[in-house]
Order: C-alpha cells, then structure tokens, then sequence
C-alpha cells in the first residue's frame, strides 16, 4: 500500500509594518543628508574661493535674495501671471491630450491617419514655435499659454494611447460575452486599467507646462517670472536668478506632488493591489 508524503508549507511570513516603517525612517535620513551635503557644499564653495560669487551665490545670499524678492510689491504680480499661464496651459494640454489618446485608441483608423502628423510634430523641437507664437499672439499671456499646452499635451496623448491599448484582450472578450456596450466597456474595464499609465501622462504634463511658460517668457514677455529671470541676468543679479529658480521649483514640485495625492486617492485599487 502506497504512502501518502503530505508536504507543510511553510506559511509565508508578512512584512512587519514596523520594519516597513523603520526602512522608509532611514530613506528620510538618507534623503535629508544628501540635502545637507548638497547645501552645505553650496554654502562653503563660494565662501572659500572654490567659485566666483557671480557665477555661484552662496547658498545663505540666495535664501536672503529670495526673502528680499518676495517681499517686494511686483512680486505677486509677475508670480501670478505665471503661476496662471502654468495652470491654463496644463488644463488645455491634459484635456486635447487626453481627447486625442481616446479617439485615436478607439478609432484605429484615425490612429493610421493621424498618428504620423502627431510623431512628425512632436520631433520638432518646440522652442522654435516661441517666436511664431509671440508674432500671432502678441506678448500677452495668450502665447505662453499656446506654448504651454502644445509642450504639454504629448506626454498625456502617447500614454492616454498606451493605457487603452495595453488592456488585457481576456477582459475585452469577457465584456463581450455578456453583452456589455463599447461604452460600458470602456468605462468599466478600458479606462480604469488605462489610467495609472494616464496619470503618469499627466503629471508629466504639469513639469512640461511649467518650462512652456517660461521658455515663451523668455523669448518676449513684460512680465511673469521668466522675464524676472531675464531682467536679473542682465543685471548679474545671479542671487535673484537662483532666487526665481527655487520659486519655480517650488510650484513644479507642488503641483506634481498634488497630482501624485490625487493619483492615490483617485487610483485607489492600484495601491489594494499592490498591497499598501
């Protein structure tokens, strides 16, 4: 008579969630000392004659130009012009990129017809289109804004297209076998699996946004921060240049990070799955 061999498996141990927490504890560390070294490097090489003060402020000169820029009466003004060229742009650019992804993910036709003039528009690079757009939008903000949505709405569109044609031809096929629409399809299985990828899109799209505004600022502008960055460079003003830098930092990092909120919270079976 045969003998049965039974097998225990081991049980599989989970993560312990103080072990977890003391790993991120020393990825903060980790990322607060580099910040350190860097600032500290900052502050030291211009102090001790490693660079000229022109070329390199230290890093307390830039802290005090930066407090001295916000205080100043026109700062509010150029700031918010930017800050709403920004955010005009990355709300015309998410929503034509998001737009055309669609269409072209679900009309293959027009992906055939149109999707060469797309590739063939985005290879050229779009500093070019600054002084165009300067010429048929005057020195308003209507050309900052052009600029900024044709930089922005590439990265939205291409993943938009990736995210629905990445959907699982299984889960197509079981949609249809119970009879469901082309709408409900796409609103029950196309689109939430598409939009991790689509996100991605999108806060690519606000970082893409913001260098819009600014390269169009620069080739002809009155006000905004990127003209602030052009009249502090003529005057070798480098500690305001750095300044505006850092305000500009400030919003891209802001905003992306507020995507990335909304990203968990929006996307929330993509963080069930991953077990988080």
């Amino acid at each position: 008579m045969a003998k049965t061999v039974t097998l225990d498996a081991e049980p599989v141990k989970a993560a312990s969630p103080y072990k977890n927490a003391n790993q991120e504890l020393r990825y903060k560390f980790y990322t607060l000392a580099i910040i350190v070294v860097i600032l500290a490097a900052w502050e030291l090489a211009p102090r001790l004659g490693l660079v000229s003060p022109i070329i390199l402020p230290s890093f307390s000169a830039v802290v005090g130009a930066l407090i001295s820029l916000v205080q100043q009466d026109f700062f509010l003004r150029h700031f918010s012009v930017t800050l709403t060229e920004i955010l005009i742009g990355f709300v015309l650019g998410t929503s034509i990129g998001l737009a055309l992804g669609i269409a072209l993910a679900v009309w293959p036709t027009a992906k055939r017809i149109a999707y060469p003039f797309v590739v063939g528009f985005q290879a050229i690079p779009k500093i070019v289109f600054a002084p165009l757009f300067i010429a048929w939008f005057g020195f308003g903000m209507s050309s900052k804004v052009v600029m900024a949505v044709v930089i922005s709405f590439f990265p939205v569109l291409i993943n938009t297209l990736v995210g629905l044609e990445s959907v699982p031809e299984d889960a197509r096929k079981l949609m249809r076998s119970i009879k469901a629409t082309p709408l409900q399809t796409f609103r029950k299985v196309s689109l939430p699996h598409a939009l991790p990828v689509i996100f991605a899109g999108v806060k690519a799209a606000l970082t893409f946004a913001v260098i819009g505004a600014i390269v169009g600022e620069f080739v002809g502008a009155s006000e905004g921060l990127g003209y602030l960055v052009e009249l502090y460079k003529n005057q070798l003003r480098i500690d305001r240049v750095f300044a505006v830098i850092v305000i500009l930092a400030t919003i891209g990092a802001g905003g992306y990070f507020l995507l990335e909120w909304l990203d968990r919270k929006l996307i929330f079976w993509r963080t069930d799955a991953q077990g988080k």
